[in-house]
């Protein structure tokens, strides 16, 4: 038999007030615990003096979060600092090794995989060419293919946070399923297809979003940019304070289709005129070249019909860089494959970029990938990173258990 005691004054059970009340103080210690883990990423080597003036919580609740976090493994002491009279304080700081999360990148003609820690520091990297096929026995193969690459890292299952998915197209606002992929050619993908095989949680988005995420990350005192993802297929990320900006549909930064000329050239969405269509690496590596390596080495020993064309390409360019920084305004990240490339030609495309601007501005807002093809794998790592210090709350999927 169950009693319910209620209060003279109320119909409402008291043990309910006490459970809601229990429970609002759970919320709130772990939106302090959220609050110092976020402080100490930014800041090594703090104490808990400092932490609890900058934060504005009381000292007993601070030093009782660094134990709980000590306990976890997740801060470790580093020594002491100078005093100004009594005991040195002591200087705490995260344990950047005491998680890690995996990335992978599915695309066209490749898996790429990575493995980063809490700092963003990638521990392990690796490209894998396999072809993309809408079929269980692919899927399963890039769940094996996980399954190596993380025990080769030598990582715990209870140290890994969870998978970031990074897929190249539209996925819809609920991050559940692929709306349409060009270069993979499929139409209403579930992500739980793909995670169904990973044995741990999954998150998923799209490839040049993610790519946009590690970008910024890696720039300090930059929190809000632009992303601009070239390879294959021509894509883009805004990113606005350190969060990816989607739109009402899930389509922000699809600036590969953004017309740059009224009835021009036939882009692989099928439409005329789009960036990619003129913007995309195919376009430089054609029927007479293998890659882009094979382009570049063959610009750099002169060959007039590179330097032509190269010279073509860069005018399209600096017209979809000019119209995307005239919208924004803010820094501009450029990625994907043609960013190993381009920074030696910078003179020439900054010079392009002042003939056209409106205002007068030196394209100081520009800059290049610090990750290359690794960004949009990392950048899907950084989902759980994210999640972890509480700055993103999307949900997974859930862990397959078979």
């Amino acid at each position: 038999m169950i009693f319910i005691e209620y209060s003279l004054s109320h119909t409402t059970p008291i043990y309910i007030h006490k459970v809601g009340a229990w429970m609002n103080s759970l919320n709130i210690r772990a939106v302090n615990r959220k609050k110092v883990l976020n402080y100490l990423y930014e800041n090594r080597d703090a104490t808990k003096q400092i932490i609890s003036k900058s934060l504005n919580l009381s000292l007993p609740t601070v030093s009782f979060i660094l134990r709980d976090l000590a306990d976890l493994g997740l801060v470790t002491q580093t020594g002491t600092l100078k005093s100004s009279g009594g005991r040195k304080p002591v200087a705490i700081t995260l344990n950047y090794n005491a998680k890690y999360s995996a990335g992978i990148a599915v695309t066209q003609n490749c898996i790429r995989l990575a493995v980063i820690n809490l700092g963003e520091e990638i521990i392990k990297y690796k490209n894998i060419n396999v072809c993309f096929e809408n079929t269980d026995a692919y899927f399963a193969k890039l769940a094996e293919s996980l399954d190596r690459f993380l025990r080769r890292c030598k990582i715990d299952q209870e140290q890994l946070l969870g998978v970031g998915i990074a897929l190249p197209g539209l996925v819809t606002t609920d991050k559940r399923i692929l709306e349409y992929s060009p270069t993979l050619q499929i139409h209403r993908l579930p992500i739980q297809t793909i995670a169904h095989y990973i044995p741990y949680p999954v998150l998923a988005d799209n490839e040049a979003n993610l790519a946009g995420l590690a970008e910024i990350w890696h720039i300090n005192d930059v929190k809000s940019a632009v992303f601009l993802s070239i390879n294959k297929g021509v894509g883009g990320a805004v990113v606005i304070h350190n969060k990816i900006f989607s739109g009402a549909n899930g389509h922000a930064g699809e600036f590969g289709h953004m017309t740059i000329v009224k009835d021009g050239l036939t882009c692989s969405c099928g439409k005329k005129g789009c960036l990619e269509a003129y913007c995309s690496t195919n376009i430089l590596t054609d029927s007479h070249f293998s890659d882009l390596e094979n382009f570049f080495s063959a610009l750099v020993l002169g060959n007039r019909y590179c330097i032509e064309k190269w010279n073509r390409y860069l005018d399209f360019l600096a017209v979809g860089i000019n119209n995307i920084h005239t919208i924004f305004d803010c820094d501009l990240i450029i990625g994907g494959e043609i960013s190993k490339h381009l920074p030696h030609y910078t003179d020439v495309l900054n010079q392009k970029l002042c003939s056209l601007n409106s205002f007068g501005e030196q394209p100081n807002y520009l800059h290049y990938s610090k990750y290359y093809d690794a960004a949009s794998a990392v950048g899907a790592a950084l989902l759980f990173i994210n999640r972890f210090l509480g700055t993103e709350s999307a949900p997974d999927f859930p862990k397959n258990k078979q």
